[in-house]
């Protein structure tokens, strides 16, 4: 009887395996293009509106995401009760002060989505921030 019940148990995992693993890959180049801005900081340049290329790399829930042009990693984890929605957050050096930023982007599928950004730039005196939200689209899976 306990033979049959650990039969049973095993063939119910294997079913539920699947959904909970990570079958979305993010991983490749991505056409992000900013759609709206609010930039609190004057002679920035952060977030101006255009297109933007990014490599997103996917390591099983790790994810990194780095625009072409700063090569600045955000990084994250993908959550496999929430797959299509992702955090990434990144700090880094800009005009004497520092960015520190948040990400969140809902994928549609495994070649679109949408996010919106909150940044804040700080050097220990001044400060200053904005927003942006943004559309993705995969340019090309990585193989």
């Amino acid at each position: 009887m306990k033979k049959g019940r650990k039969y049973f148990l095993l063939l119910g995992l294997t079913f539920c395996l699947p959904m909970s693993g990570f079958a979305n890959d993010y991983a490749g180049q991505w056409l992000g293009t900013i759609k709206e801005s609010i930039n609190m900081c004057e002679g920035l340049g952060k977030a101006e509106p255009g297109d933007y290329k990014l490599t997103i790399i996917q390591r099983g829930p790790d994810i990194t995401i780095m625009d072409n042009v700063q090569q600045q990693p955000y990084t994250g984890v993908v959550r496999p009760e929430k797959p299509l929605e992702v955090f990434v957050q990144g700090t880094y050096v800009k005009d004497g002060g520092y960015i520190s930023e948040l990400v969140t982007i809902q994928f549609t599928d495994e070649s679109r989505g949408e996010g919106e950004s909150v940044w804040r730039w700080s050097d220990g005196y001044h400060g200053c921030g904005g927003r942006f939200s943004f559309a993705l689209t995969r340019i090309r899976p990585y193989k």
